[in-house]
């Protein structure tokens, strides 16, 4: 007698990028967990038409991704407080017809950082969407004393400024070369946050600086490649670099946890990503010294 599977998914546009579908499914294997995990590329004009077709669906579950991660908390019928803190959504948890929103990306970034045994004062974050939300909250967690936010959107900046002020010393600034240089010289954390660096984005990341980075962690969130763009331009000045790879493994292993209450072990998603990685010709590490 075959088990129900039970059924989750990722929402956001581009999604054809992501290794999450692949991810979940092998780490069912390993698990023995009866899941099945899809995909929908949607248009931002179809958010709420998607939403309220996921309420009477079968779908217990999804993670959301670009560009929905701040604009799907207005949609949504009960927010956890973190995620209400931090002002993104990247889990959305179906119980019965109701949407309750949770955030697990501060959580990955925040146990990626732990492994790594790097204890940052200072950071400076490229990108202020939902994901450098994320980044936020978990500095704090780590005893980060001050964080500087680059970000070209006004009224991002804005946003940004009202909602963290209250946290710890959060700067925000525009993308001017000087004021980012004086940051980075300051820093001993550097993350970026923005989809910089993606196929089809970008193959560079458009900053020069002639400050060293000795003594410094470059922090990627894009995981898909074993060096980013960012990530040279780290190794160049002498800096230490990792890309997203762990922060996707946490945030994922909590993200099934929430749906579901099931623990999974960190070995366990790691194991099913080097698996898929050598099929796919993909990174296998995610430190570059």
């Amino acid at each position: 007698m075959s088990r129900v599977h039970h059924q989750f998914g990722l929402i956001g546009q581009p999604v054809k990028h992501s290794f999450s579908p692949l991810l979940f499914r092998e780490v069912a294997k390993y698990e023995n967990l009866p899941l099945r995990y899809l995909s929908w590329e949607i248009a931002p004009s179809y958010l709420e038409d998607f939403l309220n077709w996921l309420r009477s669906s079968c779908i217990l579950g999804i993670n959301v991704t670009l560009p929905f991660k701040e604009r799907i908390l207005s949609y949504l019928d009960e927010v956890d407080p973190t995620a209400r803190s931090i002002g993104a959504v990247n889990v959305v948890k179906k119980i019965g017809q109701k949407l309750h929103g949770y955030n697990s990306d501060w959580y990955g970034f925040l146990e990626a950082i732990k492994r790594l045994n790097f204890w940052p004062k200072k950071m400076l974050i490229f990108g202020g969407g939902g994901a450098a939300r994320s980044v936020l909250y978990a500095a704090k967690m780590l005893g980060c004393q001050k964080a500087t936010v680059v970000e070209r959107s006004p009224s991002r900046r804005l946003s940004l400024k009202k909602d963290f002020s209250f946290f710890f010393n959060v700067q925000v600034i525009g993308w001017e070369e000087s004021l980012v240089e004086k940051e980075i010289e300051e820093a001993d954390l550097v993350v970026n946050a923005t989809p910089l660096g993606l196929p089809g984005i970008s193959d560079s990341f458009p900053l020069n600086f002639s400050v060293s980075g000795r003594g410094k962690l470059f922090f990627d969130l894009i995981y898909k490649f074993e060096t980013t763009p960012f990530m040279k331009m780290g190794l160049e000045k002498g800096a230490r670099c990792a890309n997203g790879l762990d922060m996707l493994l946490f945030q994922a292993l909590k993200s099934l946890e929430i749906w579901t209450g099931q623990k999974t072990s960190y070995q366990s998603w790691l194991k099913a990503y080097h698996k898929i990685s050598q099929k796919k010709n993909l990174c296998s590490t995610s430190v570059k010294e």
